[in-house]
């Protein structure tokens, strides 16, 4: 059978649409207030027999999967589950950001079914019903400014859990992009940006990064091209390393090489307060996953994993972009790290990875 996943924006803006729903307050005047939310969180909408049964598990085994890479495992997104009914028990559940209304339309008499014909509109709904397509659409401010929500829904529950074995990517996709707002917030709305370092960077490496201002240098080595930025918060460290060498060829951005290359410049430069520590790569006790991205255009080879202090009881997560410029003949390394001992990393990674994902790369080097 095939699947259709649609996107289609601001379907739920138009007053019209809300027909059940035009006694309540700001929705036919467009005062609606601000949506409310956390990082990675999404409200599953779905009724208790649904979201307790082989759907919920399907939902759970995506969504609720492992975020790469961390020593303990870390969910991708937190849910919370509501059924239509205790939204508009509580009201202020509806003021949330990011919504997955999930439903069975061949039970008719379900809240959530009935819910999803309200807000598609009679003539979109028996479409859906009479046709064999599966639909996954996208809407946006129901009740609130600022939110999303996602509608997954089909005519049997076998084909609900193809669609959301085949959205989920797309989907996770969109709420990550739809969560780098609150990223942007988290790492730059106090702090703002540490012009100096950021200069300086531009200036050394080539490259254009907005350093939050709560990061300080901590190793400056020009002769090698290095440079080593930390943050040091309440309880967490999170560390940025910068290098750059002459590129030779295809094969520095083999893993061993990019492996040996990080062992390397983690025994001569980074260490803890401990006499003869220093950081290493963690290759045996789990994995290494590496991903061909694009940063600013260019292609780069990325790796996760954990690493670990030698002589020292310490580790965590880590990932290492290394961003070929043959036409400047050089290869740059950047290189993130989070230390945060028994607490969730999730989000911190989060913000290293929107730092450097939204790097500039000027055509030629400034100096």
């Amino acid at each position: 059978m095939r699947i259709v996943f649609k996107y289609i924006f601001s379907i739920l803006i138009v007053n019209s649409i809300f027909v059940s729903c035009k006694n309540d307050i700001g929705l036919n005047d467009g005062l609606k207030p601000p949506a409310l939310g956390v990082l990675n969180e999404i409200v599953v909408i779905a009724d208790d027999k649904l979201y307790d049964g082989p759907i919920g598990d399907t939902l759970r085994y995506y969504f609720e999967s492992a975020y790469p890479l961390m020593p303990a495992p870390e969910s991708m997104f937190d849910l919370r589950h509501f059924t239509p009914e205790e939204l508009d028990n509580q009201p202020l559940r509806k003021e949330l950001r990011t919504y997955l209304v999930v439903a069975n339309l061949s039970d008719t008499e379900s809240s959530t079914t009935k819910m999803v014909r309200s807000d598609l509109g009679e003539n979109r709904y028996l479409k859906v019903k009479e046709g064999n397509d599966v639909t996954t659409l996208v809407g946006k401010d129901k009740w609130a400014q600022g939110q999303m929500l996602f509608y997954i829904f089909a005519n049997d529950p076998s084909n609900l859990e193809k669609a959301i074995a085949e959205n989920f990517n797309s989907i996770a996709t969109k709420v990550n992009k739809f969560d780098e707002s609150i990223i942007e917030g988290n790492i730059y709305a106090v702090r703002h940006v540490n012009k100096g370092l950021s200069e300086k960077i531009l200036n050394e490496f080539g490259i254009e990064m907005k350093v939050p201002n709560d990061y300080n240098m901590v190793v400056d080595k020009p002769e090698d091209h290095f440079m080593w930025l930390k943050k040091d918060a309440k309880d967490a460290v999170m560390g940025i390393a910068l290098q750059s060498v002459k590129y030779r060829n295809q094969s520095q951005l083999n893993l061993d090489s990019l492996i040996a290359f990080r062992n390397e410049y983690g025994k001569k430069y980074i260490s803890s307060d401990k006499e003869g520590s220093y950081m290493v790569t963690n290759d045996e006790d789990l994995p290494i996953m590496s991903y061909d991205v694009e940063i600013d255009g260019h292609y780069a080879k990325e790796i996760r994993g954990i690493w670990e202090m030698e002589n020292d009881f310490k580790g965590g997560p880590y990932f290492c972009y290394a961003i070929p410029l043959p036409e400047q003949d050089r290869l740059v390394y950047i290189d993130v790290l989070v230390l945060r001992q028994g607490k969730d990393k999730r989000n911190l990674m989060q913000q290293l990875d929107y730092i450097v994902k939204n790097i500039k790369i000027p055509s030629t080097k400034t100096n």
